[in-house]
């Protein structure tokens, strides 16, 4: 059943009659009490049409909606500084029935407008008429600024326990304004948001219907190991690990990369989707292999490889996983691509340390209690979500700089043989890899824009599993390529190798 406030109100009167109801309804809600939170609603205003700023994007202009924002949970922390769980609701006039969880970004700290924008191709969720909720986890903050886990319970809202408070408050004020519950409910985020949306489904299995996990932020602190060992090792080799590699040694890797990997999916167009049956190695293009003047030293080729197969203890125990040979790994826009700029981690500030790095030491570290708090990288067993039914769709851009795509796959195996004794995992998950994507979005050439949600909701409702998903992006100049579910690849078939078309999903 679809709800559509404005149709019903037109059928009780006239449009003006509409409006003004809507109006009215939406600012009832700023005296919304519902006896167990410490609500303060600081907006409750319905708007015709209204432009909001995007993070990464164009303005969106946003169809009707009632917007609602506000704060609960207010308390004075341990370290003296003020705490809310800060809040906000976009309700769509044309509302389909659906709630939709938009996830965060990065150590939250801000409210984010609720457009529901991630992995929905060129329709948000809320023009779609999903009611969106959004929150900032608890605490006020900007970038990496990590203060606010001195205090306890701002650290333990940021690592798992405010969303599921959020949609505690929210999903009975989408009820109140409706006069009806969402009949289904949807979770979507990317980094922090993608570690967010695995939350919960492994601590909060029956809250959520459908998730979609994009690029997850788990075991960060372990990835920042990793990130921290590129550099060093490539800080063995050269003279400057913020600028490893010569314009020309850049083109003798790409080249050779190019040349191994790019024509597996039968189409050399710079783009790698193949990745199972890739094997390229810098020491094929090492002057001790190669020869001649076109090479890659031996020192360097040695370094780049040892890089970007991941850390190890001193025992020779793997640490984190190995990252993908992807186009993008020499990316100049937006995030540089690892083979530019090393590891550098996100929260590392002045970038990545260059000194001596022991490794066992930092892993113990990675491992304390308050990173595994927030970890969902080692938490396999999803038996409830799956038992009632819950759908999870994972993607990951294959040139990510700062999480690694095998990272994904290994959850997704892991999680795979930890519920098996209950349901194979494509009977309720699906891995998306992008080809040349890094974090979350962006690339030199990357068919960075999809739509999972879509997919989701017919998987969920409908029972209609995902296959191919059409992709297509701002570097792709006008052309399209089926994304496949891991570890089917798109292989070339013939026609026009600009169009979705004329490729096929196909086991490596």
């Amino acid at each position: 059943m679809k709800f559509n406030r404005l149709v019903l109100a037109i059928s009780l009167g006239t449009a003006a009659g509409a409006v003004h109801a809507a109006d009215r309804d939406c600012a009832a809600l700023a005296r919304y009490d519902d006896g167990r939170h410490d609500v303060k609603i600081d907006e409750a205003r319905h708007y015709d049409s209204r432009e909001v700023q995007t993070p990464f994007g164009p303005p969106q202009n946003l169809p009707a909606h009632c917007h609602i924002a506000g704060s609960f949970e207010h308390r004075t922390g341990a370290d003296g500084k003020p705490y809310a769980i800060g809040f906000a609701i976009n309700l769509p006039d044309n509302w389909n029935g659906r709630y939709l969880f938009q996830g965060g970004g990065g150590l939250n700290g801000v409210v984010r407008e609720p457009t529901g924008s991630q992995a929905s191709g060129t329709e948000s969720a809320l023009a779609r008429g999903f009611a969106v909720v959004s929150n900032d986890t608890g605490h006020v903050a900007s970038g990496f600024d990590a203060s606010f886990m001195k205090d306890q319970q701002a650290m333990l809202n940021f690592q798992y326990q405010a969303n599921a408070k959020v949609v505690d408050l929210t999903r009975p004020m989408v009820e109140r304004y409706y006069g009806n519950s969402p009949h289904h409910s949807y979770f979507v985020g990317c980094s922090t948001g993608g570690r967010e949306g695995m939350v919960m489904a492994q601590r909060f299995p029956q809250l959520f219907d459908g998730i979609v996990s994009g690029a997850p932020a788990m075991r960060t602190g372990v990835s920042n190991l990793a990130l921290r060992w590129i550099s060093n090792q490539l800080s063995k080799a050269v003279s400057n690990a913020r600028d490893p590699f010569t314009p020309e040694e850049e083109k003798i890797v790409m080249d050779g990369l190019l040349a191994r990997c790019d024509a597996l999916d039968g189409q050399a167009d710079g783009l790698i989707f193949n990745r199972t049956q890739c094997d390229f190695d810098p020491h094929q293009v090492s002057c001790s292999v190669k020869g001649g003047n076109q090479c890659l030293a031996d020192a360097k080729a040695d370094a780049l490889a040892k890089a970007m197969s991941g850390p190890v203890t001193a025992g020779g125990q793997e640490v984190y996983v190995s990252f993908p040979w992807d186009t993008g790994i020499d990316d100049t826009a937006g995030l540089p691509g690892l083979l530019l700029a090393g590891g550098s981690p996100p929260e590392g500030g002045n970038g990545a340390d260059l000194g001596q790095q022991n490794v066992d030491a930092e892993f113990f570290v990675a491992s304390s209690l308050e990173e595994a708090l927030g970890t969902t990288g080692t938490s396999y067993n999803v038996s409830s979500f799956v038992g009632k039914g819950g759908k999870h769709i994972f993607y990951h851009g294959e040139s990510d700089a700062w999480f690694s795509a095998n990272e994904t796959v290994r959850y997704m195996g892991e999680m795979g043989k930890t519920n098996a004794w209950l349901a194979p995992a494509g009977s309720y998950s699906r891995l998306y890899l992008v080809p040349g994507m890094a974090h979350c979005a962006g690339g030199d050439k990357t068919p960075d824009s999809f739509d999972l949600l879509s997919p989701l909701v017919q998987w969920v409702e409908d029972d209609r599993a995902p296959t191919g998903v059409v992709a297509t992006g701002r570097s792709m100049n006008g052309a399209s390529r089926p994304l496949c579910p891991y570890p089917q690849y798109a292989h070339f078939n013939g026609g026009d190798p600009a169009k979705a078309e004329s490729y096929v999903c196909r086991q490596p």
